[in-house]
């Protein structure tokens, strides 16, 4: 008896972590086939039971022509409708747009707009140009005024190269550090993050703000507990900036808002899904489903109503952020409280009682990071 032919509605690429976990998720529960790919075998999508199939490609960064075939071999194999990926890949895959089958949708712009927006000075650039608030940039060194400032390399993620020096000669030292690295100085705004994840596409344009509630690095970045909250002003800027660039697709625009002083800050741009698109989709505003309805069927007719006040904790971020507060030596007991409550969430981004295993794969790609890398930041 001959097999049948694998379905495959839709291959997610860097699946190895939460964000992938919560796109599969989404697509599955709307009947899709979802086939996860990532250079780890083991990881959070590939235990999840509701993974249709898993495989592995080189590292698109390090081997970008095999990264590409091994997709191209999977594309011509599986023939899905939509090639969705969820990271910085996105670059590269659209670099090779012209080599994957035309009637494959990528829903992604072209590969120098994600390279610009991605850049930092030019997304601060374009949102001055737009009128959305930004923090006081200085052109150099000698122009600084005020400590601690904001010190940071124009390309980065999870705040894994931004520093707040707090004297003139910590900040002479990084300039020289990253010396020959395009960079970013900028005054330091009080208060905390908030994320607007958006969808611009063909003249729809719908957005939601989460607040950050803990961080797991000092100062801001990667978020391990979020809350929704109402924002109109920051959602006006967000599409102010993106109708000013004309990008279509999904992104996060991170801000800075100090309640005391009032000031609001753009901060950056994340062409792509967010590290905490699980609030978002646990409110009602159902992203990684309506970016394919839109890119399969043109449209998207379902209300859209964030519930306010919807929580979701990142557990294993959680445990990684207490972890690094021990070795920092740094004891904020409120913190440390917030850590550790399981109470008052919608869900998590990485534990549900009906994937149990996912969770675990998790933990064994994290476990496999530390003991090649001797860290735990991936």
């Amino acid at each position: 008896m001959p097999m049948q032919p694998k379905r495959c509605d839709v291959i997610v690429t860097y699946c190895w972590n939460r964000v992938g976990y919560n796109i599969l998720r989404s697509l599955a529960a709307h009947g899709l086939s979802v086939w996860v790919a990532d250079t780890s075998k083991t990881n959070i999508c590939s235990e999840s039971k509701f993974c249709a199939g898993a495989f592995t490609y080189p590292d698109p960064f390090a081997q970008e022509e095999g990264f590409i075939a091994v997709l191209l071999a999977k594309i011509q194999e599986l023939k899905p409708k939509m090639l969705l990926p969820t990271h910085d890949e996105s670059v590269i895959i659209m670099r090779h747009r012209e080599r994957f089958p035309k009637d494959l949708i990528i829903p992604y712009m072209d590969a120098e707009m994600l390279v610009n927006i991605a850049d930092k000075a030019w997304a601060t650039e374009k949102a001055q140009e737009c009128g959305v608030p930004t923090p006081r940039v200085y052109r150099e060194v000698a122009e600084v005024s005020g400590f601690p400032c904001v010190f940071k390399t124009v390309i980065g993620n999870s705040a894994k190269t931004v520093f707040f020096p707090n004297s003139a000669k910590e900040l002479a030292d990084l300039a020289q550090q990253y010396k020959g690295q395009k960079t970013l100085i900028e005054e330091k705004i009080g208060g905390t993050d908030y994320s607007v994840d958006c969808i611009r596409w063909d003249g729809f344009f719908h957005c939601s703000t989460y607040h950050a509630l803990v961080t797991k690095t000092d100062g801001g970045g990667t978020t391990t507990q979020r809350e929704i909250v109402s924002a109109p002003e920051l959602e006006k800027y967000a599409e102010m900036l993106l109708d000013h660039v004309g990008y279509k697709g999904v992104c996060g625009i991170d801000f800075r808002y100090d309640p005391e002083s009032g000031k609001i800050a753009f901060i950056e741009v994340n062409a792509r899904f967010t590290g905490g698109l699980a609030t978002p989709v646990t409110a009602g505003f159902d992203i990684p489903w309506v970016l394919y309805s839109l890119a399969t069927e043109g449209t998207y007719r379902q209300e859209i109503a964030p519930v306010l006040g919807t929580k979701t904790k990142w557990i294993l971020g959680d445990v990684i952020t207490l972890v690094g507060r021990v070795f920092s030596l740094k004891f904020n007991r409120q913190e440390w409280k917030q850590a550790l409550t399981f109470r008052g969430f919608d869900a998590f981004d990485d534990y549900r009682k009906d994937d149990r295993r996912a969770i675990w794969g998790e933990m064994s790609y994290y476990l496999g990071k530390l003991i090649k890398n001797d860290k735990l930041n991936p």
